[in-house]
């Protein structure tokens, strides 16, 4: 690297985080050439983004989401707790799925931890592909998958 007049950076402080945002962009805009290289003239990362707010316009539940390459992509997906088990976040995955669908999805996938809501998922027909133990420790991280269309 020396050849080249090239520095390395580590990023540890919240500021230092907040700087990096321009730095992740190019990140992402290398990644997204690679991809469109290898892919052709395809759409990269269609959002999915569905929040609940109280009256209060306070958010109380939400799910965020990404399409691409025929897949949803469930990244976040939370409901506060005294609305948990109350349907809440049946509807939330149910609107990106219908969604999903719309924008020419035919699967899903979403991972989450022992200790949050593979029973949750295991109900919306979300089945196991893989499993990472010990992670974090004495915890299992679960990756899920699910047909959307047949």
């Amino acid at each position: 690297m020396d050849n080249h007049n090239l520095s390395i950076q580590l990023y540890k402080t919240r500021e230092e985080f907040a700087a990096a945002q321009e730095a992740e962009m190019a990140l992402i805009e290398g990644l997204g050439n690679n991809i469109l290289k290898h892919l052709g003239n395809i759409e990269l990362g269609i959002p999915i983004k569905i929040f609940m707010r109280s009256s209060a316009s306070q958010v109380v539940a939400g799910l965020t989401a990404t399409v691409f390459g025929g897949w949803m992509y469930i990244s976040l997906l939370w409901v506060e707790e005294s609305l948990r088990n109350q349907g809440y976040g049946t509807r939330l995955v149910q609107m990106a799925e219908a969604e999903a669908i719309s924008l020419g999805c035919q699967h899903a996938h979403v991972d989450t931890y022992s200790f949050e809501a593979k029973p949750f998922y295991d109900r919306l027909g979300y089945e196991t592909f893989a499993t990472l133990d010990d992670y974090p420790k004495s915890y299992c991280k679960y990756f899920m998958k699910k047909q959307l269309v047949s």
